[in-house]
């Protein structure tokens, strides 16, 4: 039992999920943790998608991602600098 107990302990901060808010026409400048642009982060859900399985795999290390339609790339940020219009681009900021 206290083996069960102490490993949900550990456990649990991993399992908890960020949420991001989504906004169309702003992109994200920032240290960026990583950048893809193959057609399995094709859309603006499937970036989200990816930004939210990092997070789950290294505790919250992505504060946030943007889409840009145009290139089909998604690029996630590990630190937020700044914020600018793209229409191109779909973003989402941790909440």
């Amino acid at each position: 039992m206290k083996k069960i107990l102490l490993s949900m302990i550990i456990l649990l901060p991993f399992y908890a999920s960020a949420e991001f808010d989504s906004k169309d026409g702003i992109a994200i400048n920032g240290k960026i943790f990583k950048s893809k642009s193959s057609s399995k982060f094709s859309s603006p859900e499937k970036c989200e998608d990816y930004a939210e399985s990092k997070n789950s795999s290294t505790a919250s290390t992505v504060k946030g991602y943007t889409y840009i339609a145009k290139h089909k790339k998604c690029t996630l940020y590990s630190n937020i600098r700044s914020t600018k219009k793209d229409a191109d681009a779909v973003s989402g900021l941790i909440t």
